[in-house]
């Protein structure tokens, strides 16, 4: 094996476990079927404290919030594992919060939806998620998808009040702070208005498009020149 394949294989190991250690939590996605969890469909599992009415009524939004990512962007075919949730406490024991969250791993896709989260609007963003993730693979999504681009896209699907258009007043110069920032886009006193700008910054995208410029992406070509983003 050459220097330079033992090189890139070394900090592809530890870049791996870099995200592993900074979500202590990846793994219990993995197991969640040893947990105390039942899985009412396939790869979807619900707290075994819900009732079969509940886990009726789950489904049937998650079916909603899926629906709503196909006709938006064309059919999803990503599987990943879904975790329903019943407290903030239960949420927080795979690395989410209340609402919900993607974990993206080179295992594939999980997402949980806490308590405030098992609504359309959460289901729909975090799918967006896990299928952008799926079609790009790990380490072309790792690397080459910038948070406030992915964040934009899920929430052209996601229709909560500040999301909305009429409800956003971020001027240019704002997206583009937003533009430049990575893990610190979470963080901060104005995290809603990174969001607002990242939706504000993917509007012109053709939605019917996505799929396809993420294959062009994941076959070496760059997001800007893909999407024609101004840097």
């Amino acid at each position: 094996m050459s220097k330079l394949k033992v090189y890139l294989l070394f900090a592809l190991i530890l870049v791996f476990i870099l995200g592993v250690i900074s979500q202590r939590n990846v793994l219990a996605c993995e197991f969640v079927e040893y947990l105390d969890y039942s899985e009412i469909a396939p790869n979807i599992f619900a707290s075994s404290s819900f009732d079969s009415a509940q886990n009726k009524n789950i489904l049937s939004v998650i079916n909603l919030g899926k629906s709503r990512v196909d006709n938006a962007f064309g059919d999803t075919i990503s599987s990943p594992i879904v975790i329903i949730a019943a407290t903030e406490d239960d949420a927080s024991t795979f690395g989410s919060n209340a609402y919900g969250s993607a974990i993206l791993t080179p295992f594939g896709q999980c997402i949980i939806f806490g308590p405030k989260g098992q609504n359309i609007d959460v289901i729909a963003h975090e799918y967006t998620h896990a299928e952008v993730s799926f079609r790009l693979g790990w380490l072309t999504h790792y690397f080459n998808m910038p948070i406030w681009f992915n964040e934009g896209i899920a929430l052209l699907v996601d229709y909560r009040e500040p999301y909305l258009l009429d409800n956003i007043d971020i001027s240019p110069d704002e997206i583009n702070t937003v533009k430049e920032m990575g893990a610190d886009f979470f963080s901060g006193k104005d995290v809603l208005k990174n969001y607002q700008a990242a939706r504000l910054a993917v509007e012109s995208i053709d939605k019917s498009q996505l799929y396809d410029n993420l294959e062009k992406i994941k076959q070496g070509e760059t997001i800007n020149d893909v999407f024609a983003l101004k840097n």
